[in-house]
């Protein structure tokens, strides 16, 4: 009895949302955009004239009621010659606050930076906090993720039809992965090191 009574609560818990949001329970999504990320000494408000400040990529995502995941992909460039890629991977809540209109997204995640071999005197490594690298023969992709900083998002979406808007404020910690969870220390995720705007245009696939 007490495990039916459960199931019928998640069940709830899951079609609640979408009823009351009078949205899709499901919606994958394949979209495109563009992300403000000065760096550290560059004052927020004045280093958008600099191209050097802004990602455009790509990203899937996937909700199932008001639970999403999302995968965020960057290409950037390290250095004078370097090009890579920024990866951020983020689990999030999206609850509606204005009926089907707009949507509230707050979630976390890691971000995985990989600059491949440009050349052949060169070896594809992970840019790791603190200016670390390590070889990308040495560690594997699960272990560059542990060492990876931790990404925190705040947002608002959209969704008009088959397309949707996203503008996220994504915040990259000065706290790893592995060390919040091996710590326990999931406060530290809120040191923050940086951040960055982001706006993307979505259109949902199904």
């Amino acid at each position: 009895m007490r495990n039916k009574s459960l199931i019928l609560l998640v069940i709830l818990c899951l079609l609640l949302p979408a009823a009351v949001g009078a949205r899709s329970l499901l919606n994958v999504s394949l979209g495109f955009g563009a992300a403000y990320s000065p760096d550290e000494t560059t004052e927020f408000s004045l280093g958008m004239q600099n191209p050097d400040n802004w990602l455009f990529g790509g990203e899937l995502s996937a909700r199932l009621a008001f639970l999403q995941a999302q995968a965020m992909i960057f290409p950037i460039e390290c250095g004078e010659r370097e090009t890579g890629v920024l990866m951020i991977g983020m689990g999030s809540l999206s609850l509606p606050v204005v009926g089907s209109l707009i949507a509230l997204e707050l979630g976390g995640g890691v971000g995985v930076t990989y600059i491949p071999s440009n050349d052949s005197d060169s070896k594809a490594y992970y840019a790791l906090p603190g200016g670390n690298m390590a070889d990308a023969e040495d560690k594997t992709f699960s272990e560059a993720v542990w060492d990876s900083p931790v990404y925190l998002q705040a947002g608002l979406g959209t969704e008009i039809g088959p397309i949707g808007i996203k503008l996220r404020y994504l915040m990259e910690s000065k706290t790893t992965l592995g060390s919040v969870l091996t710590h326990d220390a999931w406060w530290g995720a809120f040191d923050i090191e940086k951040g960055t705007l982001s706006l993307a245009l979505a259109l949902k696939m199904f």
